[in-house]
């Protein structure tokens, strides 16, 4: 397969059986799948047995994780940062202040990735992507000889690794490497 760029707008959303977001489906491979969802109240997250999930803020001001057994929440309340967990958790998401977006990766939890990275003018991307994910900022970039201006909600994927050189970067983004 070739490689795809999406604009996250274009993409059609389904709403949740609960009502309280939807979900855009990126793409959905053997071993991974990647999507954003769009939290619009406090809701149960649906159980995913057996996977590993991964999730970073596209938009809003973030999500709080709740587990049902009382343990610690876990927090995302900044465009790069990423938070992990197993999809078998039991938990309530609750928005900080109205609606977000974040982005979700999830693969099987006894595989080692692909993982979701943040990155930044001080952390750029090495070795080969399967996806690069614009949040904030203007990213020039190659990937062979084809050059992309990629803006908020531009999405680079790819079945198979791809190298991706930063001619400029933007201010955060997310690979899947």
């Amino acid at each position: 397969m070739t490689l795809r760029h999406i604009r996250l707008h274009s993409v059609l959303a389904s709403p949740w059986k609960n009502g309280a977001g939807t979900t855009r489906l990126l793409t959905e491979q053997p071993e991974w799948r990647l999507s954003v969802a769009s939290i619009t109240r406090p809701a149960p997250f649906s159980s995913f047995a057996g996977l590993f999930r991964q999730m970073g803020l596209l938009a809003g001001n973030g999500v709080r994780l709740l587990p049902v057994s009382g343990a610690p929440p876990l927090l995302l309340d900044q465009p790069g940062g990423v938070i992990r967990f197993s999809g078998d958790l039991p938990l309530t998401g609750v928005p900080l202040d109205g609606l977000l977006e974040v982005l979700n990766l999830m693969r099987p939890a006894n595989r080692t990735g692909p993982n979701l990275t943040a990155i930044t003018p001080e952390n750029l991307p090495s070795g080969a992507l399967l996806g690069f994910i614009a949040v904030d900022g203007h990213w020039d970039v190659m990937t062979g000889q084809q050059h992309y201006t990629l803006a908020a909600g531009d999405i680079l994927l790819s079945e198979i690794p791809f190298e991706l050189t930063i001619l400029k970067a933007g201010q955060i983004a997310y690979a899947v490497n």
